[in-house]
């Protein structure tokens, strides 16, 4: 059996509604349709936020000012699939650098790689996503915001006190 490791980087995207919503695309490249996170593999000389970047622009339509990457997170996914079959058959390693991103504006519009997409709230996206290793990501990100949000509270307090 062949070997290959792929590396690829995505962007998970939120808008602060309330409460907070995802961007999920439905993948239409996958044998069973999946929800995940816009991502795609780095072309050479590319950084891995550079590549996230440019996926997101490429699968969703969504460019410079219509969103803003926050600086300090980014989480890594593992895994691995089999493509083809009998001599063909060749397992997969995928890692996957996932960034952060607040929505600003702009309309989303998918390219052949998704089916449709979703806006959807933390408790729906758990739900949606199937893989583990996803739901760990939508985690942390739920986790980083909530302690950005917990250290915004508790400056502003400060501020007051100093005031």
């Amino acid at each position: 059996m062949k070997r290959e490791w792929h590396h690829s980087a995505g962007v998970i995207v939120f808008r602060d509604d309330s409460p907070r919503s995802y961007l999920l695309m439905r993948s239409a490249l996958t044998r069973r349709p999946v929800w995940e996170f816009p991502k795609g593999g780095l072309e050479l000389g590319e950084s891995e936020v550079q590549a996230a970047e440019r996926e997101l622009q490429e699968e969703t339509g969504l460019g410079p000012g219509d969103y803003t990457l926050l600086d300090g997170f980014q989480e890594e996914e593992r895994y691995y699939f089999t493509r083809g079959a009998g001599e063909e058959l060749c397992l997969i390693r995928k890692r996957v650098d996932y960034f952060l991103a607040e929505w600003q504006s702009g309309e989303v519009q998918l390219s052949r790689e998704a089916s449709r997409y979703e806006w959807a709230p933390a408790q729906d996206a758990f739900r949606l996503l199937r893989f583990p290793e996803k739901k760990r990501i939508l985690a942390a990100a739920e986790e980083w915001l909530a302690q950005r949000e917990r250290q915004a509270a508790t400056s502003t307090i400060t501020l007051r006190e100093e005031g």
